[in-house]
């Protein structure tokens, strides 16, 4: 597959979960149509909901099955010309070290994307994140770890809990999900800061409709909402 334009061919790796995926893809054409439709960007997502839960499968050192997967898919994109890649999962960012110089040149990091916005804000933001990104220690191995710690608010045990089993996991089984804004607000006040870090694609869709609904766009650091506009920019 390629482009006469010779365009870059954006690819997705999605299904984890679908609604998530889906959402992105939608956000990227939300600011990347242009005046001819042919002009907007071309991507490929590849939405697989085969793949084994995240958390779980780390949590009980389920490394290498999640790997094959995660390998076979990249694969497939790289074959279909993806020239850039977007894991739609924060804690199969775990897997990162462990790909091809090759992939890892190709794939666009979540983590790397929240690290620089962090980097050059002063707020101070709530993590709301899985479990398994928590007990991971994905942002505190993050190389820029120390350039952006102090704006990140982190839940305790019991509320990365809660977040985790009654907002993410539910967020995946439904498309309606002003539901959870009283969760959020909740936890906004509790940790006393007026916006939260995405650091779960599934928070990508509550973000979306948490600022529609009134709440400004600033309110959150949603990595998969930047890097849509950033291929919108890149096709003007």
């Amino acid at each position: 597959m390629s482009r006469e334009s010779g365009a870059g061919v954006y690819g997705v790796v999605g299904g984890m979960g679908p609604l998530a995926s889906a959402e992105f893809l939608k956000t990227i054409y939300e600011f990347g149509l242009r005046d001819q439709e042919q002009n907007s960007p071309t991507v490929i997502l590849y939405s697989d909901p085969s793949f084994p839960d995240r958390t779980t499968a780390f949590l009980k050192g389920d490394d290498d099955v999640l790997l094959a997967h995660l390998k076979r898919v990249i694969g497939r994109l790289f074959d279909l010309n993806a020239v850039k890649i977007v894991l739609c999962c924060i804690t199969i960012h775990y897997l990162l070290p462990r790909l091809s110089a090759d992939a890892r040149a190709r794939i666009w990091s979540l983590l790397d994307v929240i690290a620089d916005r962090l980097a050059e804000d002063d707020r101070e933001y709530l993590l709301i994140c899985s479990s398994g990104t928590r007990r991971l220690r994905l942002f505190e191995n993050h190389p820029r770890w120390r350039l952006f710690k102090d704006r990140l608010v982190l839940p305790s045990v019991a509320d990365q809990e809660r977040l985790h089993r009654e907002l993410i996991y539910r967020i995946k089984l439904t498309s309606d999900v002003s539901t959870f804004f009283p969760l959020l607000e909740s936890m906004l006040e509790k940790y006393r800061v007026n916006a939260f870090v995405a650091g779960c694609t599934e928070i990508h869709v509550l973000a979306k409709r948490y600022a529609a609904s009134g709440n400004g766009h600033d309110i959150c650091v949603d990595p998969l909402t930047i890097i849509a506009r950033e291929i919108a920019e890149s096709h003007v």
